[in-house]
């Protein structure tokens, strides 16, 4: 929900921006509004970008995850007790 927040009043500040130097003409104020929106509108463009290879390695953690023969790699015996724990460890960390 936040990144939807974000989105949207980026969006929003994107659409009142342009009226207001539509409105007003060329002056001062309308060259530094300008500049703003320009640098909201490549924040916003890099967030997405950033939320889509998010969801593409996602995708990928996924497969590489679930192609794994879980019952027979990480059955718990003294001598696989090391990669059970570096294992855990890790699904922790994601």
């Amino acid at each position: 929900t936040t990144f939807l927040v974000m989105f949207y009043s980026a969006a929003l500040f994107l659409a009142i921006g342009t009226f207001m130097i539509s409105a007003n003409g060329t002056t001062t104020y309308g060259v530094i509004l300008s500049g703003f929106l320009f640098a909201l509108l490549l924040e916003c463009y890099w967030c997405c970008q950033l939320v889509d290879r998010l969801n593409e390695v996602n995708t990928q953690i996924g497969i590489l995850l679930y192609s794994l023969d879980w019952p027979v790699e990480l059955q718990y015996t003294k001598a696989t007790a090391s990669r059970y724990r570096q294992a855990r460890s890790s699904l922790l960390i994601m």
